[in-house]
């Protein structure tokens, strides 16, 4: 028997007569009144089969997925998370939202398997496994699940293989005189700059404030919690860039963002009644602009961390505190950082060899 409660969850009542005897059993689920009907077939054949439920929750305790995540957002050891990282719980959450856990692992291989088709980078499938499967278990170590159906058997995760991308000093030239030359992208001009000499993660840069400027210092301090390991730490300040921070610090306010676009009155002086500072925000459409104007689509902006972090190691910069600039917690520049291995390249000395060039040998016996 199927029926819905006031709160428009599906009851589902089921009774099987085995050997002689009436066996019952109950669950109330957030689902379609079709899949309550899959469901009810499925505990009959639990029933008969002797097995114990399979379903991955208890009754009064979490049904949707969107509860899931939640609880997972709550209740984490990890928690609060980072901003980067809670943009991408709430991301799935939505994506999947009232979807019941009855089934959920279907449907989310099936939403796997559409990023497999559709060639998503590696990163891009493992993140929401990562996701989903830590969610289910830290509900199920709290008991509010009874299983975690994201294994590592039906879901594993795809080898990420590190993008070799290099910007020679000419191009990166290139893609800042690039977004200073257009109005529309000019605004990301000094940002940019910036990304490619410091490694910093795009969320770090939009979040710089005027009053993290430490002049004496010649760096900038990103707080905790607005890193990705939660950590806080300091960007140095290029060489270049010095006057550019000087101003920033003199002109405006302790709030204000370091790396902004001014909206009305007059942009040129920074003043005016309706004079405004905003903060860059999510700047992908200028930043699309700019690298297909400068002859690269291919790079990304989060590129620009590994290219600024790999010339900081050519450069001498040692490698330990390269990891503290980058804010990693781990040695990411063996894993994933490709270097320029040119400089090797010259030091690379040959045995000599008293045996001929074998086309030398060939025209010696052919005359």
């Amino acid at each position: 028997m199927i029926f819905r409660t006031k709160s428009g969850k599906y009851c589902i009542d089921a009774r099987i007569r085995k050997d002689g005897k009436i066996v019952h059993r109950r669950e109330t689920i957030a689902c379609s009144k079709e899949q309550a009907k899959a469901r009810l077939e499925e505990i009959k054949a639990e029933i008969r089969a002797g097995r114990p439920l399979e379903s991955s929750l208890k009754s009064t305790d979490i049904s949707t997925f969107k509860e899931l995540i939640e609880f997972y957002r709550d209740k984490s050891p990890k928690a609060p998370f980072s901003p980067e990282y809670d943009k991408k719980v709430i991301r799935l959450r939505d994506e999947f939202n009232s979807v019941s856990l009855v089934g959920f692992a279907d449907r989310f291989e099936a939403y796997i398997k559409l990023l497999r088709n559709a060639k998503k980078s590696a990163a891009t499938i493992n993140r929401p496994i990562e996701i989903v499967r830590a969610a289910f278990q830290v509900a199920y170590s709290l008991g509010m699940v009874k299983g975690n159906p994201i294994t590592k058997t039906r879901f594993p995760e795809i080898k990420e293989i590190p993008r070799d991308i290099s910007l020679s000093l000419e191009e990166k030239n290139n893609l800042v005189e690039t977004a200073r030359n257009n109005p529309r992208t000019v605004h990301i001009a000094d940002a940019l700059n910036f990304a490619l000499q410091v490694p910093v993660r795009k969320s770090e840069l939009v979040n710089m404030r005027v009053k993290d400027i430490d002049l004496f210092s010649k760096c900038i301090r990103v707080h905790n919690g607005e890193t990705k390991n939660d950590k806080g730490t300091d960007k140095p300040i290029p060489p270049d860039m010095i006057d550019f921070f000087m101003k920033r610090k003199k002109e405006g306010k302790p709030e204000d963002p370091v790396f902004c676009r001014i909206i009305k009155g007059d942009r040129k002086n920074r003043t005016g009644e309706n004079y405004k500072v905003v903060s860059l925000g999510d700047f992908k459409r200028a930043w699309q602009t700019v690298k297909e104007d400068a002859g690269r689509p291919d790079i990304r902006f989060h590129d620009t961390r590994h290219i600024s972090a790999t010339d900081m190691v050519d450069a001498g910069t040692p490698e330990r505190a390269v990891m503290d600039v980058a804010g990693w917690n781990t040695n990411m520049l063996a894993n994933y950082y490709h270097r320029n291995n040119k400089k090797s390249l010259g030091l690379v000395q040959f045995k000599k060899s008293n045996c001929e060039p074998v086309v030398n040998t060939i025209e010696k016996q052919g005359s």
